[in-house]
């Protein structure tokens, strides 16, 4: 499998990876298992660490969404340039949750329910 995609070898599943495999119940047998490993490996597309997600269903979104924190209103002085405040602000979300995901794009992404693809480009937009 991991020659058809060119990795050298499998780098094995992380602890999580593994226990999602281990928890579900596989109504599709072999083959969805199969379809599964390979999906999750395509994606993950390196040889360097673990394979950290198993990807389901892949046409699933996730239903539970993390709770953003309670934040008060803040105060804005008017008169202001609405569209420059709004590209600071995208910017400040952008920094924070790479800094809360530990610079890893792929789960600042979904931290921010964008696609890694979108991410990159409003990272480059606002050259970070």
């Amino acid at each position: 499998m991991c020659r058809e995609i060119g990795l050298p070898l499998f780098p094995g599943f992380s602890a999580e990876a593994r226990e999602t495999l281990l928890h579900y119940r596989w109504p599709g047998n072999i083959r969805e298992l199969k379809n599964v490993v390979e999906r999750s490996v395509y994606r993950h597309g390196t040889s360097d660490y673990p394979l950290d997600e198993i990807i389901i269903d892949p046409f699933r979104r996730h239903t539970t969404q993390p709770q953003a924190p309670e934040t008060k209103p803040m105060s804005v002085g008017l008169p202001l340039d609405l569209r420059e405040f709004q590209q600071q602000q995208e910017k400040d979300f952008l920094q924070t949750s790479l800094q809360q995901a530990k610079f890893n794009q792929k789960k600042a992404a979904e931290l921010l329910g964008l696609t890694y693809h979108q991410l990159r480009a409003l990272l480059k937009k606002h050259q970070i």
